[in-house]
């Protein structure tokens, strides 16, 4: 799913849908609630690739601990100009603090 929605995507899909089995209909409705999440663009690219198929996400706890190190990856590798607690917080759709937090947690995927 990564692969096709990116990590900040599919992290937040996660953190919503986290243990659910969710139907990726084979073409999304306007008022279908995995287009109403994801947004008309997101939502055609993953019934493109999973269409007609039931998806048992994993638990939320599994998709934080995912983000948590997508977040410590991309604020070490110095790629980005500015404040990079910023930049993450509005890709992960989180508050700085807590991407800060974020960065000073150790984590067993680390």
């Amino acid at each position: 799913m990564t692969d096709v929605l990116g990590a900040a995507i599919t992290c937040k899909l996660g953190q919503s849908m986290g243990g659910a089995r969710v139907y990726v209909p084979k073409k999304i409705q306007a008022d279908d609630p995995l287009g109403l999440f994801l947004g008309g663009q997101d939502a055609e690219r993953l019934c493109a690739h999973y269409a007609g198929t039931v998806l048992d996400l994993p638990s939320k706890y599994f998709f934080r601990a995912v983000r948590n190190h997508h977040i410590r990856q991309e604020y070490h590798s110095g790629t980005f100009t500015g404040s990079r607690a910023d930049h993450l917080a509005l890709k992960y759709g989180l508050s700085r603090r807590q991407v800060l937090n974020v960065i000073r947690q150790q984590c067993h995927f680390d």
